[in-house]
């Protein structure tokens, strides 16, 4: 005979009856799980806090007029804090300015005032003057070279691009086989063990859900609702098909 459980919401004595598994819920508590999910969820919109049926949990407003509502108000906020800032206030009336003596510049006919440009000529004569950088790789110290600042010397620059030129070789993570690969983010040999390893992830994701009792429970009242569905959709075409 069965042993007897008990339902996890309403706390009833359940006998399991049939071929299906072990029993979470009763069968009140199964045919509430139904309905629950056959319904449309309903989502409160974060503009207007209104709650509204949809498809899907990821929908945040309720229509396009409160989408754009909240996309105006964030830009006041992000323009407000970005104020908010003295130095970035003072840039930004800085380059208004710019923009006036540009304008009335070209209103008086005259040519606007040039831009400021970066001394490359004067950082690269001021080169030589600046603190010696540390290389990340062989430490040594190095005279800083290029526009930007270098983490490597060029001894060790000229080796990492040698390094890079070469064909990498990783190793399978489905079959173990040694393979070469154009870059470091390859896993798979073949398309064959690409498939075998996605197909192979599939079954252990979907073993470690069905581990869980409330997880198992809920597929099998989807699977139950859509075969309730599909039962009704096929009655109606029988209906009609003897109409």
């Amino acid at each position: 005979m069965a042993k007897a459980t008990v339902c996890r919401l309403c706390r009833r004595s359940i006998t399991p009856s049939g071929r299906g598994g072990r029993p979470v819920y009763c069968r009140r508590c199964t045919a509430k799980a139904d309905r629950e999910n056959a319904r449309k969820p309903r989502v409160a919109c974060k503009e207007c806090g209104k709650a509204f049926p949809t498809k899907t949990r990821s929908v945040r407003y309720c229509s396009d007029g409160c989408r754009t509502a909240s996309a105006r108000r964030a830009n006041i906020e992000s323009r407000r804090r970005y104020e908010a800032d003295p130095k970035k206030r003072a840039i930004k009336l800085a380059r208004e300015r710019a923009r006036a003596a540009a304008r009335r510049a070209r209103e008086r006919g005259e040519r606007p005032p040039p831009r400021a440009r970066r001394d490359v000529k004067g950082l690269r004569r001021n080169a030589k003057a600046a603190e010696p950088y540390a290389c990340g790789l062989c430490g040594r110290d190095f005279a800083p070279y290029g526009g930007a600042r270098p983490v490597h010397c060029k001894r060790c620059s000229a080796k990492i691009d040698r390094e890079l030129g070469r064909k990498l070789t990783a190793k399978c993570r489905e079959c173990g086989k040694a393979f070469t690969a154009p870059t470091r983010i390859a896993k798979y040999c073949s398309k064959v063990c690409r498939d075998d390893g996605r197909r192979r992830a599939n079954r252990e994701g979907d073993r470690r859900r069905m581990d869980d009792p409330d997880a198992r429970a809920l597929a099998a009242a989807r699977t139950r609702a859509s075969v309730t569905a599909y039962r009704a959709r096929k009655k109606r075409l029988g209906r009609r098909r003897r109409a």
